[in-house]
């Protein structure tokens, strides 16, 4: 049996785990001179010619939220509002019902008052990308849920509908991404 990226080693960032995705920004520490410092004005000699210009990196957004019952909806709301900005309202119904397990798993599972919810959406070009972070240890799994339970069957629908998905363990927490192709991609 293959062993997928949610079941294996996480890589170092969540973006490792997901061609075409972003690397995360640090901010250049302050009180450190930055590199531009060491580098001088002009250089000497004829102009050189220019470089081509390099692509944008892909389109992407990032929510702050509290640990909260109402975060899900809060997450709902903003995919739905950026998904139809970037025009992909054919993704928004199971980008939001993905988006919204992740978000509640995040809330429910994460101790009262150690932080909150980070939840990132980024647009490559074959994928529409979402990553929930929170500052749990405790990673998702997916399991059998009995006929009269309300829940357990979040994780589940994450593997029916995304493309793919995965998760990324560090220190301070935990990083859960899915994928979702884009229409015609």
């Amino acid at each position: 049996m293959f062993a997928s990226s949610r079941d294996t080693l996480s890589p170092s960032f969540p973006a490792d785990a997901f061609p075409g995705a972003p690397d995360p920004v640090v901010p250049w520490p302050s009180g450190i001179p930055g590199p531009s410092r060491f580098l001088p004005r002009a250089l000497p000699g004829p102009a050189l010619p220019r470089l081509p210009e390099l692509p944008a990196p892909p389109p992407a957004r990032t929510l702050s939220l509290p640990a909260s019952p109402r975060s899900a909806a809060l997450a709902r709301r903003f995919s739905r509002l950026l998904l139809a900005e970037w025009g992909l309202d054919d993704l928004t119904d199971d980008a939001v019902l993905l988006l919204s397990e992740l978000v509640t798993n995040a809330v429910v599972h994460v101790p009262e008052g150690s932080g909150g919810v980070e939840l990132a959406l980024t647009r490559t070009s074959l994928h529409l990308l979402a990553q929930v972070t929170d500052c749990g240890a405790a990673l998702p799994a997916c399991s059998l849920a009995g006929d009269d339970s309300e829940g357990g069957r979040g994780m589940w629908l994450v593997e029916q509908i995304a493309d793919q998905w995965g998760h990324h363990a560090s220190p301070e927490g935990k990083t859960v991404w899915f994928a979702l192709p884009l229409p015609g991609a």
